[in-house]
């Protein structure tokens, strides 16, 4: 079985990538973080900072809800602006 990702999933990851980053930047709580966004076989990691567990399970909400993710993968780490 060939690990190499075929023209039409990369494609395909693509656009949920892209969605994914448009909701996550139209949302009012994960809108002002620099939250990265990574899409492989339908699988979205989420990675970066951000300031509070608030934003952190928003992004993770608003991220399973973007047609086409099967699953998210929780990289972000919580850190305080003190």
């Amino acid at each position: 079985m060939s690990t190499q990702q075929s023209t039409r999933e990369a494609i395909t990851d693509g656009v949920i990538t892209a969605k994914v980053r448009a909701a996550l930047g139209e949302d009012s709580i994960t809108a002002s973080y620099d939250i990265r966004v990574e899409t492989l076989a339908g699988i979205v990691e989420l990675s970066g900072f951000v300031g509070t567990d608030i934003v952190r399970i928003e992004a993770l909400h608003v991220t399973e809800h973007v047609h086409g993710v099967l699953r998210v993968q929780d990289l972000l780490d919580v850190r305080s602006c003190d």
